[in-house]
């Protein structure tokens, strides 16, 4: 398990070119700690080290680890920890749990952490499997955005929604994750790389619409491709 989590770490920091903070540390090393009650299943500090694992959530990361497959929730709050880019994005409401922007680069980079590390993911529950699990995530619900003419950013992400689906899922940060794939699967890592370079020097947002322009703005910068259309806003600004 700690060396499955080392590996993951070592593809956030190759892939940002930073480190979090130094918060929660033992040993000068980051922290993984089991604790009775958290935030959530797990909790990870925004931009620093340090995540809580609830003991339900440890169990099942090391009951599955057993069978050589790993439940998700470390390397998820793992996207916390290396999410430097609160001024340019979490004004996207809301503000729970960092704001969507924030969540959804959770989600999509606990699945990028894993492939890289080499590890397969056990079943999210009891009716979807891993795969499944992602799918639905990264293309399926994106497919199910751009299919309603009538979505927006305005009235999903800034608004903590996402289109009605199978699963029920709620939470805008499912979109938002779906969102950032989209820029990696059209332009690969290298471009994705530059997005999040980029994303780290641009102006401070203090408005949702500010988040949204500055994703755009960047991806501009970062591939040349105008992403207003993703967002369904032609008003948003490039410059």
């Amino acid at each position: 398990v700690v060396s499955a989590i080392d590996r993951a770490w070592d593809w956030y920091r190759d892939l940002f070119g930073r480190l979090p903070a130094s918060n929660r540390t033992y040993a000068g090393k980051s922290t993984v700690a089991e604790v009775e009650a958290s935030c959530g299943a797990g909790c990870g500090l925004i931009g620093n080290t340090g995540i809580e694992i609830s003991t339900p959530t440890m169990n099942r990361l090391l009951i599955e680890a057993a069978q050589d497959r790993y439940n998700q929730a470390v390397f998820y709050e793992l996207g916390r920890n290396f999410f430097f880019f609160t001024d340019q994005l979490r004004a996207m409401a809301p503000f729970a749990n960092g704001g969507v922007f924030t969540t959804g680069f959770a989600h999509v980079h606990r699945f990028y952490a894993m492939d890289a590390a080499g590890l397969t993911g056990a079943p999210w529950d009891d009716k979807l499997d891993f795969d499944g699990f992602r799918y639905f995530i990264l293309v399926e619900l994106l497919d199910l955005y751009l299919a309603d003419k009538s979505l927006t950013w305005e009235n999903t992400l800034a608004v903590d929604k996402v289109p009605k689906n199978p699963h029920d899922w709620i939470s805008g940060a499912h979109l938002a994750a779906a969102f950032f794939h989209r820029i990696r699967r059209d332009h690969g890592y290298a471009g994705y790389r530059r997005f999040w370079q980029l994303m780290a020097t641009a102006p401070k947002s203090s408005s949702p619409r500010d988040a949204a322009a500055r994703f755009v703005q960047v991806a501009r910068a970062a591939t040349g491709q105008d992403y207003r259309d993703l967002m369904r806003d032609s008003t948003l600004p490039l410059a």
